[in-house]
């Protein structure tokens, strides 16, 4: 469960504050040498002795589907060209890593945010006004784990590599039934189906 300082649930529970929640990201790639650190207020902040710039940004909804990978919206204005410099010179930070802290105003002199999101920008696109950045979830959530399935009427080599083992000109449609060699069958007919 998520759980406030003490300082950030006071403010949080007024009915009104001067202290906002603000949304800090930290964009790195292994091409750039200092992250771009970026916040969505009306002025530049301090936090963890790095100054981070602020910027219009907005964050778009999103919706889950339960098929694919959630993955969000993040846009940033052009700034006049500065970013988009970024963009054109290291292939549009696609595999940049950004960082998403959400702090208290009145808690910049701590070190720990409230909230920290770490995801991946997928994908890029811009045009005069605005930078889209589709952020989605690390890598390693997109790999199969464990990397082979055991299937009983599924050959996964190519017909004709070296797993193989045929040489001919004939092909096989990766199942027993088609299978030119069938003592090198790569699937598990032994394997039960639920029933």
């Amino acid at each position: 469960m998520l759980e406030f300082s003490k300082v950030a649930t006071l403010e949080k529970n007024k009915l009104s504050t001067d202290a906002p929640f603000l949304m800090l990201f930290e964009i790195s790639h292994t091409q750039l040498a200092e992250p771009i650190r970026l916040v969505r207020n009306t002025d530049d902040v301090t936090w963890t002795g790095k100054v981070w710039t602020c910027f219009p940004i907005d964050i778009e909804d999103y919706e889950e589907d339960g098929k694919t990978l959630p993955a969000l919206n993040m846009k940033i204005a052009s700034g006049q060209g500065l970013i988009t410099t970024y963009l054109q010179k290291y292939g549009g930070l696609t595999d940049a890593r950004v960082k998403l802290y959400v702090v208290n105003q009145k808690c910049l002199d701590v070190a720990t945010p409230e909230m920290e999101m770490e995801f991946q920008i997928t994908e890029t696109a811009y045009d005069e006004q605005w930078i889209t950045f589709t952020l989605g979830a690390s890598p390693e959530l997109a790999n199969r784990y464990p990397a082979w399935k055991y299937l009983t009427d599924f050959c996964p080599f190519t017909c004709g590599d070296i797993r193989c083992g045929y040489s001919g000109t004939s092909t096989c449609k990766n199942n027993l039934a088609s299978c030119l060699i069938p003592e090198r069958f790569g699937g598990e007919p032994g394997i039960q189906t639920g029933r």
